[in-house]
C-alpha cells in the first residue's frame, strides 16, 4: 500500500470516463467521498491503498485539479475526504 498506488489509481481514473463515472457515484450528497468504497474500487482495478493514503494524497496534492475534480468543486461538492460509512455493492 502506498500513496504512489493512490496516485496511479487517480491517473487511471483521469484517463477512463467509465471509471470516473463509477467514482462519481462514491460521493455522498454533502460532498464527502466514500473512502471505504474508493479503496474497494481501487482493489477491483488492481491497486492497493488505504483510506489514510487517499486523504494524504489530497492533503499534500500540489498538482492541478483534473477536469473531474474541477467539475466536482464547481458543482458545490467540496473535495472532503472524511470517512464515509457505506460500501460499494458488487
Amino acid at each position: 500500500m502506498s500513496i504512489e498506488s493512490v496516485n496511479e489509481f487517480r491517473d487511471k481514473v483521469k484517463n477512463s470516463p467509465e471509471l470516473e463515472t463509477v467514482l462519481r457515484e462514491l460521493f455522498f450528497s454533502d460532498g464527502r467521498l466514500d473512502l471505504p468504497g474508493a479503496v474497494k474500487l481501487g482493489e477491483q482495478h488492481g491497486f492497493s491503498f488505504s483510506e489514510d493514503e487517499i486523504v494524504a494524497l489530497f492533503a499534500n496534492d500540489n498538482d492541478e485539479l483534473s477536469d473531474f475534480e474541477l467539475e466536482m468543486v464547481s458543482a458545490g461538492a467540496p473535495i472532503n475526504c472524511n470517512s464515509g460509512t457505506s460500501d460499494i455493492q458488487t
